[in-house]
């Protein structure tokens, strides 16, 4: 611990205008969770955020959280205790996971610069079928908007509620939702399936 919080000397080391990008990178992490290269408004940030990444450390680790990189993305995460962790709800995590699978089969698409991207209509098509319910309108724009204030998503200015509305999914997704992850959800949802189903069958035929 006292070899990490050498790193907080760097601090005096900052003129005023890096001192005034730690700050803001720092309240960005709070609030957000991330910083992405590429977002509009952030590049300045995220490449601050990777030069002094041993002061963000020691940072970061006076509260017992961890700065997480990944370069290859182009993502920096925040991650703290069970008090900071994004807690969701049945729909929002079932959309989350739609929303990665969707970033996983589009980014090889794409060049260097670009976000994946996928239309209202083929996300909510995705979903239902991977759930096997289907999402009401109303909903949908709710649990998208969550998703996009935790930056894990964006929309385009048209409207959502439409089929035609774009949802550009961010780098973020990949470290939200790990590999094993992924497999434990669909083998959750697909349990969860399974047993509604038999419900359902059961009441049909009148059996306790």
């Amino acid at each position: 611990m006292i070899r990490d919080l050498e790193g907080l000397r760097l601090i005096a080391e900052l003129t005023e205008g890096e001192f005034d990008l730690f700050k803001s990178a720092v309240h960005t992490l709070l609030a957000k969770t991330f910083i992405i290269r590429g977002v509009r408004k952030e590049e300045e940030l995220y490449d601050f955020t990777i030069r002094n990444s041993s002061l963000f450390d020691a940072w970061f680790s006076c509260m017992d959280a961890v700065l997480v990189r990944d370069e290859s993305l182009g993502v920096v995460c925040f991650r703290g205790g069970g008090d900071t962790r994004l807690r969701l709800g049945r729909e929002e995590t079932c959309a989350l996971l739609t929303a990665r699978l969707l970033y996983e089969e589009k980014r090889t698409e794409l060049s260097l610069t670009a976000f994946p991207t996928v239309t209202v209509f083929d996300f909510v098509q995705r979903y239902n079928v991977m759930t096997g319910d289907e999402i009401k309108k109303t909903r949908l724009i709710e649990v998208l908007r969550r998703l996009q204030t935790h930056k894990l998503i964006d929309t385009d200015s048209r409207d959502i509620s439409g089929g035609e509305g774009i949802i550009i999914l961010y780098p973020s997704l990949a470290m939200s939702i790990d590999r094993d992850s992924i497999d434990d959800l669909l083998a959750s949802l697909s349990r969860a399936e399974k047993t509604t189903a038999e419900k359902t069958t059961a009441e049909e035929t009148g059996e306790t």
